[in-house]
């Protein structure tokens, strides 16, 4: 069977030299993601001839990714179902794109049903896009900044080990603004950014942060998924700062996605106000996730 355990620092190159080759955008193949959320969603991984097996368990419910390798995708999907049945539980993929699915449909054709997650979707956008703002469709957009360049002295700034203090002051600061403690969703978020700035440089993160008259208003955190699109894992500003969010979102994209294709700002997670905000940018691709599940009575 397979042998699963919580993510490590140390497993980010063998993660890596996997995931890269695949050139999924979505952001559950991007080891930064997964190890921030790993006490979260209660990660495990587990590696096997040139495969990187991941699930989720919490209570009483266990998912897995669709294996991530190249290589034998019927025996590396038999091997979950095994672990899954082994284990007493449901075999059950999730994040399945459809490109996944037709991976699935090749090698298990007509055994599966997908149940599409839309709160799951992954938002990506043509890095250029977000870099420009130009068009008519982003005509707001340069209005929100123009309004905060006119607020006071501001400025971008490259997260460096001098000033991530200063980020991780104003993530506390937001948190007791937005009600961190009395929210779980906002609470379990919290411990994931915790996560992201103790581990910031060893797991190969690069962010930004803006400054307005001598205080942090907003930073973003991110890294590449591969060798055209970079994801941003984390994003925060005052909301009481007008423009902050925008102007974070087109700093950031200037200086650490220029020389990508794509940027994925991840999903929504079925909040409607951050649903509208990330329509309101327009991404190129919605990109869709599935479960996908083995229709009554068939077996692998």
């Amino acid at each position: 069977m397979l042998n699963f355990k919580e993510p490590q620092i140390e497993d980010r190159q063998t993660a890596n030299s996997i995931l890269y080759p695949l050139n999924y955008r979505l952001c559950e193949y991007c080891f930064g993601d997964l190890f921030i959320w790993r006490r979260v969603y209660n990660t495990q991984f587990a590696f096997e001839q040139n495969y990187m097996y991941v699930r989720f368990k919490n209570q009483d419910k266990t998912f897995y990714l669709f294996p991530a390798g190249i290589g034998d995708l019927e025996k590396a999907t038999r091997l979950i179902y095994e672990q899954a049945k082994d284990d007493g539980t449901e075999f059950k993929l999730a994040c399945v794109t459809p490109e996944m699915r037709t991976k699935l449909e090749e090698v298990f054709p007509g055994k599966f049903d997908y149940e599409p997650v839309r709160d799951s979707y992954d938002y990506i956008y043509n890095a250029s896009d977000l870099i420009t703002l130009a068009g008519r469709k982003l005509h707001s957009k340069r209005n929100h900044i123009a309004r905060f360049e006119r607020l006071g002295n501001w400025s971008y700034d490259v997260i460096t080990h001098e000033n991530i203090n200063e980020c991780e002051k104003m993530s506390i600061e937001w948190c007791k603004i937005n009600g961190c403690g009395n929210d779980l969703s906002l609470n379990l978020e919290y411990c994931a950014v915790k996560q992201a700035f103790e581990h910031y440089f060893e797991l190969g993160m690069s962010g930004g942060m803006i400054t307005l008259d001598g205080r942090v208003v907003a930073f973003s955190i991110g890294q590449k998924i591969n060798n055209d699109t970079f994801v941003v894992h984390i994003e925060k500003a005052f909301s009481d700062v007008e423009g902050a969010y925008t102007v974070i979102n087109r700093e950031f994209a200037a200086h650490n996605c220029e020389n990508f294709s794509y940027i994925n700002r991840e999903d929504d997670a079925g909040e409607e106000g951050l649903r509208k905000a990330k329509l309101s940018y327009h991404p190129s691709i919605l990109l869709e996730k599935n479960f996908a599940t083995l229709k009554d009575g068939v077996s692998l």
